[in-house]
């Protein structure tokens, strides 16, 4: 209603302008006002015209050096190419854009009403349609070329040392993985993706978990997703109507709210169970049709590479080496975008995208230099440092993919070789963090065995103990 209050008074004031503007037109006409007073406020208006493009000039190109200390090196080698093709197209932008207001504001003066002076028109020119026509063309085109070297550079074949890590973009935050000492990333599917495995890889074992976490396992102790939901179902109209019943017999307010609250929540879920089930059963059905004998057979060794895979909560990457990006989304469109690099890349689910870059500039290096920069020299609210010394490079969603999309940050460390080797070294792989509580009957054979491990976790247990999985079911 507001909405429309300020939509009506708007219009009212518009058309009183209006009607006031014609009105003063009329009376102008009535008084013959001397063409030299229109003459003379034409170029009062023209004068005007030409000191606001001299003051917005002079305002565009201070800002370029007023700023400049908001600026930070690009850290990356393909960065570069981004940021050239950028200035180039910026450069090109300028000109057209100082050519075209200056001979805005330049005609607006030159051509202000004159007594006595009329205006000529003429339909056609090929002149004009020529120079306008071509000039643009080459100018694009030359920028479309310098841009199709830099694309081709970025996202051409990398080279055979280059580091090699993968990236998921999901709602609200990112997941990266890195090969082991295999060098080879494990594969993976959707189908699989659980609790205990957040990306879907795929070894013989997180199908066996799966299918069990899916329609349960006696002998495991496994009551399975899909029996768990089909139990609910059966059990939420006596719930409904119980609340119903305990909502009809509240004489007053008193904590019927709270109860038609928690009605209409189970209303909802009876609404979605059926669905919930289907999504399920036709996930198994997936799993199970493609993961048979046959499969496993033609893709035994494929299936040993996940198990050495690692996901540090952090990326590293060594300076002055190629580094080839693998980008995947699991829900909605996202965008891997590493601003300090300039270079960034959609992530688009059920279709992979990737690109390479090589880091020129560790974090230490960077932060020692910004701490010549009066910007960086700050100490932020709540801080006892200034910005420099916590600096970092982040990875973030430049692509609006929700209420958390900016949440969705990313720590990027760059350091030497050495500190990589190090840091790549002390990680363990999330097969190890997750394989005692895969609800399967045993280890099978493709699994790698680890070194140092301890008697206890060699052997699994004869009888695992229950565990519920619908406290872990995906909504």
């Amino acid at each position: 209603m507001t909405g429309w209050l300020i939509f009506i008074a708007i219009l009212l004031v518009l058309i009183v302008l209006f009607q006031v503007t014609r009105t003063l037109d009329l009376v102008g006409q009535l008084r013959d006002d001397d063409d030299r007073q229109i003459e003379q406020g034409s170029k009062l208006q023209a004068t005007a015209l030409l000191i606001f493009m001299v003051l917005g000039m002079i305002g565009f190109f201070w800002s370029f050096g007023h700023y400049s200390d908001t600026n930070i090196p690009v850290a990356s080698e393909h960065g570069k190419l981004i940021h050239n093709m950028f200035v180039a197209t910026l450069v090109v932008t300028s000109i057209v854009f100082v050519v075209c207001n200056v001979l805005l504001f330049a005609f607006a003066y030159m051509y202000r009403y004159r007594k006595g002076r009329e205006a000529s028109h003429f339909a056609h020119s090929n002149k004009l349609e020529f120079i306008w026509t071509v000039i643009p063309t080459i100018v694009l085109t030359g920028l479309v070329v310098f841009g199709l070297q830099a694309w081709t550079k970025i996202t051409g074949t990398p080279s055979e040392d280059a580091i090699v890590f993968e990236v998921t973009g999901q709602q609200f935050y990112w997941s990266s993985r890195y090969p082991g000492e295999d060098g080879k990333l494990g594969p993976r599917d959707y189908n699989l993706i659980c609790p205990e495995n957040p990306l879907g890889i795929v070894t013989k074992e997180y199908v066996e978990h799966r299918i069990n976490s899916l329609e349960g396992n006696k002998e495991l102790g496994v009551k399975g997703e899909i029996p768990a939901l089909i139990a609910r179902k059966a059990e939420l109209p006596a719930l409904i109507a119980d609340l119903e019943e305990k909502i009809g017999k509240r004489p007053n307010r008193y904590m019927k709210d709270e109860l038609e609250e928690e009605l209409e929540t189970l209303e909802d879920e009876l609404e979605d169970i059926d669905e919930r089930i289907e999504t399920r059963r036709l996930n198994l059905d997936r799993i199970k049709n493609k993961y048979t004998s046959d499969y496993y057979m033609a893709n035994s060794e494929a299936l040993t590479w996940g198990y050495d895979d690692i996901m540090p909560s952090q990326l590293h990457l060594p300076v002055g080496k190629e580094a080839l990006a693998k980008i995947v989304a699991l829900d909605v469109l996202h965008d891997f975008d590493v601003p300090h690099m300039k270079v960034k890349m959609d992530a688009v689910p059920g279709m992979p995208t990737s690109f390479k870059f090589t880091p020129t500039i560790t974090t230490a290096e960077m932060r020692e230099t910004l701490s010549d920069n009066p910007v960086w020299q700050r100490v932020k609210d709540g801080d006892t440092e200034p910005m420099w010394k916590s600096f970092n490079y982040e990875v973030a969603c430049a692509e609006l993919c929700g209420v958390g999309h900016s949440a969705m940050k990313y720590i990027l460390v760059v350091e030497s070789q050495d500190e990589y080797d190090t840091w790549l070294a002390s990680q363990t792989p999330y097969w190890n963090a997750v394989s005692s509580s895969l609800k399967i009957a045993g280890l099978s054979d493709l699994a790698p065995k680890m070194e140092e491990k301890s008697t206890e976790s060699e052997e699994m247990p004869a009888e695992p103990a229950v565990e519920d999985s619908t406290a872990v079911a995906i909504k």
